[in-house]
């Protein structure tokens, strides 16, 4: 009897544990609970700002560690630079063979607080919006925001963190987790995402490009013509219109989660 009311208490057990982390895992990839801002408040301590003219950059480089990274419009042409944190030895910014590289990633921070408030980062980068040259940016915790740079091509590495964008040329994303949102794509993407959902308002690419999530939605609002080839392993998918002899296709695989193509 004793065996055997063990085992029925060790299954209550592991059934309530399924039942919380099912729940945390719901609330988290529906942006009502995350560990990410909990115990966590933005430095307001500015410890670079600086200002480089377009002419003499032909890509930009960003990596942090902890904290947002924001690209702003300029509002003189030029591209500023400003940082806010707490350690000023940790940051390295430098322009050398007409790169801009803001390398904050020597910076540490506690991976969990339990309610104790450490300060994290915050990257804000001002770009004129026809800026036109290579945007490379990776992290390991904090949100990603741009402004529309229709010219420009963004290459985004991110561990936990959502990446919001407005309207850009090229975009390759590789987001372990968090939400990818991007209003517009004008000639090619690839798109990698662990968990969380993928929204594209308008896609009109001119080469093959692909979409791969393993949990969560993909949604896409207007496209051009092209072939979608479109595959779930768990959920719906829904392509209003399909050109199957299209010379471009975009291809959409999922493994958990709905895929939804409302051109």
């Amino acid at each position: 009897m004793n065996n055997r009311g063990l085992i029925i208490t060790l299954i209550v057990l592991l059934i309530i544990v399924i039942i919380l982390l099912s729940a945390f895992l719901w609330l988290s990839l529906n942006g009502r609970f995350s560990f990410k801002n909990w115990g966590t408040k933005k430095s307001d301590q500015v410890i670079f700002d600086n200002s480089y003219e377009v002419a003499g950059i032909e890509s930009l480089e960003v990596l942090s560690t902890a904290g947002d990274i924001d690209f702003e419009e300029s509002t003189d042409g030029k591209i500023r630079v400003v940082v806010y944190g707490e350690k000023e030895e940790d940051l390295n910014v430098e322009l050398s063979a007409n790169q801009l590289k803001v390398d904050y990633s020597k910076y540490k921070h506690k991976k969990f607080s339990f309610g104790f408030n450490f300060y994290i980062n915050n990257i804000i980068i001002y770009l004129p919006k026809d800026y036109a040259n290579e945007i490379s940016v990776k992290a390991n915790y904090g949100d990603i925001n741009a402004i529309d740079l229709e010219n420009a091509s963004i290459n985004i590495e991110e561990d936990c963190g959502d990446v919001m964008l407005g309207k850009v040329k090229n975009a390759v994303i590789k987001n372990h987790y968090g939400d990818i949102k991007i209003q517009a794509i004008h000639h090619k993407t690839q798109i990698e995402s662990d968990c969380g959902d993928v929204k594209i308002a308008s896609l009109h690419i001119e080469e093959d490009s692909s979409i791969v999530n393993n949990f969560g939605d993909i949604k896409i609002g207007q496209t051009n013509e092209i072939f979608i080839d479109a595959k779930t392993d768990l959920g719906n998918v829904k392509v209003n219109q399909n050109n199957r002899h299209a010379e471009i296709t975009l291809k959409i695989k999922n493994d958990c989660g709905d895929i939804k193509v409302e051109n």
